[in-house]
């Protein structure tokens, strides 16, 4: 990685139910800083819906890039965080300040385990429905309606996002995908993966491999140990049946500033 010069800074956007603390990113932010990567947090909230983070999303990038002087910016986005930013970049004017968005085990088909949330448990007067939205505020989220963000990440809503947001041409788009191998890989998410598994194939325990796959270039991650929705952003903070995590986000770095960007 020596010698790598980024002509636009990074900017980490999280997904759901995460924020921009380190352990959500694990070692992440200490190898770019290791490294000499510019970046910056997205500074989005972990409960919001889609519309409510891309607005905060522009608000942070439009001032860092006044108060800087920065033009434009490479996007690399967990999980809702990506939808978050196609909707800044498609709706919002984000184009001007956005050169390429990477986007991380991102549903941009949206993801069965929200269908089924919203069919069987987000319904009516569900008791689950009032749970979520007391313990989102609980766990420091600002978003009103906590419910409409898993509406946001359903198929149905997704296809529809899909039709009404594309692709802007002068930016370069890719994602990544990875998918767990046995419910093992990590608990937390063995009810997804086997829900998911039996219902429509390899996932990472909350999307789908091939609802991950948007843009110009796509990169299933594979290692001997599974690697699950929240694993790939090394919260476990150790290596992944040898694989580094932190490699993978050094290795788009590296790969934007060969694009020159």
């Amino acid at each position: 990685m020596a010698g790598l010069r980024l002509k636009y800074p990074i900017v980490l956007i999280h997904g759901t139910g995460a924020s921009d603390r380190p352990f959500f990113w694990g070692r992440i932010p200490k190898t770019f800083k290791e490294k000499g990567i510019p970046f910056y947090y997205g500074k989005t909230d972990g409960w919001g819906n889609v519309k409510t983070n891309a607005i905060m999303l522009k608000t942070n990038l439009a001032g860092i890039s006044a108060e800087s002087g920065i033009e434009k910016f490479n996007l690399i986005a967990h999980s809702k965080g990506g939808i978050d930013a196609r909707y800044f970049i498609s709706a919002l004017g984000g184009h001007e300040l956005v050169a390429s968005l990477t986007t991380i085990s991102t549903p941009h088909l949206g993801t069965p385990i929200a269908d089924y949330f919203l069919n069987k448990h987000l319904s009516g007067e569900a008791v689950t429905k009032k749970l979520i939205q007391r313990m989102t505020f609980l766990f420091g989220g600002q978003s009103p309606n906590p419910i409409e963000l898993v509406q946001n990440l359903s198929t149905r809503e997704m296809e529809s996002f899909n039709k009404q947001n594309k692709n802007v041409e002068s930016i370069f788009y890719q994602s990544f995908g990875s998918t767990m191998n046995t419910p093992q890989d990590d608990l937390l998410y063995a009810l997804g993966f086997k829900y998911l598994t039996r219902t429509i194939g390899a996932n990472d325990g909350m999307v789908p491999i091939q609802n991950a796959i948007w843009g110009d270039r796509f990169k299933h991650i594979q290692s001997s140990k599974g690697i699950s929705h929240a694993g790939i952003t090394d919260v476990t903070r150790r290596n992944n049946g040898g694989l580094n995590i932190p490699d993978i986000y050094t290795d788009i770095a590296q790969g934007l500033a060969d694009m020159g960007l």
